[in-house]
């Protein structure tokens, strides 16, 4: 192998080299954007957390006087239609 091939053969690879230097660059910067979504979705997963949290101990505390006014609102309504069935029934 001659002096000239040997040039030819080192700039073939120095275009390489430079070529996959290149591709890892774009690569880097292609993970960096991934991690920085990643994390800005670990933020507002810790936000929709805390949401959900408090949804839960707000519906914990209203859980049973919701349910006792909707059972009293259904016993006035079956009373209500027990009474008008019985009117239509005197008729």
């Amino acid at each position: 192998m001659n002096h000239s091939n040997i040039i030819i053969r080192l700039s073939v690879l120095d275009n390489k080299l430079t070529s996959l230097d290149t591709k890892v660059n774009i690569i880097q910067k292609q993970l960096q954007e991934i991690v920085e979504l990643l994390n800005d979705n670990k933020k507002d997963c810790k936000k929709m957390s805390s949401h959900i949290d408090f949804i839960d101990s707000v519906y914990d505390k209203l859980k049973m006087p919701i349910d006792f006014v909707c059972d009293k609102v259904n016993n006035v309504m079956s009373l209500q239609h027990a009474s008008h069935i019985k009117m239509l029934g005197k008729d």
